[in-house]
């Protein structure tokens, strides 16, 4: 993508082609010989272009100066508004650190009620599944973990984090998926 000139860069610009012609003509004059009349007219009209010179390096320095001021100005405004917009950021990062911390505890709670589940296996019998009473007993917790995460997904969806809403949905329909079928297993 090709830069587009600014203001300021424009003003540089010009006062540096200006400042170029007057060490053109400065170097000119300095060298051009006043031993015949004809170098004498050419050294008077150097002198008459260097003063033109003068005024248009001159009219380029203040255009510059003007640039400079009021890119410095578009500077401090767009400063202002950075800083103007850090609490919103902040605020935002605040919730998302409160909504990820609750996912982790919902995963968290999901990973002790795994070790409840195991315990409740017996002697590790993989043909011997838990009781009606266990699966009865162990189904409320999950139904409620299924209930907490939808209700996190609610809350970052309206806070605008879909891709932490989309988490907590999909925990919570796995969550519900578990607890009916541990419902139905208790024959409830």
């Amino acid at each position: 993508m090709a830069k587009q000139d600014s203001p300021l860069s424009d003003a540089a610009a010009a006062f540096d082609t200006e400042l170029a012609a007057y060490a053109r003509l400065g170097k000119l004059f300095l060298e051009t010989p006043m031993s015949s009349v004809k170098h004498l007219e050419r050294a008077n009209s150097t002198l008459a272009e260097i003063a033109g010179c003068e005024e248009r390096l001159q009219a380029a320095g203040q255009a510059l100066v003007k640039a400079l001021s009021a890119a410095r100005d578009q500077q401090e405004q767009l400063a202002g508004l950075v800083v103007a917009h850090v609490p919103a950021l902040q605020a935002r990062n605040q919730k998302l650190q409160e909504l990820m911390t609750e996912l982790g505890s919902v995963a968290g709670e999901v990973a002790g009620l795994n070790e409840v589940i195991g315990q409740h296996q017996g002697n590790g019998d993989s043909t011997h599944g838990p009781t009606p009473a266990d699966a009865i007993n162990v189904s409320a917790p999950v139904l409620a973990l299924s209930e907490r995460a939808e209700k996190l997904a609610a809350i970052a969806r309206e806070a605008e984090f879909e891709e932490l809403a989309t988490q907590a949905h999909s925990l919570h329909q796995r969550l519900q998926t578990i607890g009916k079928k541990l419902q139905k297993a208790g024959g409830g």
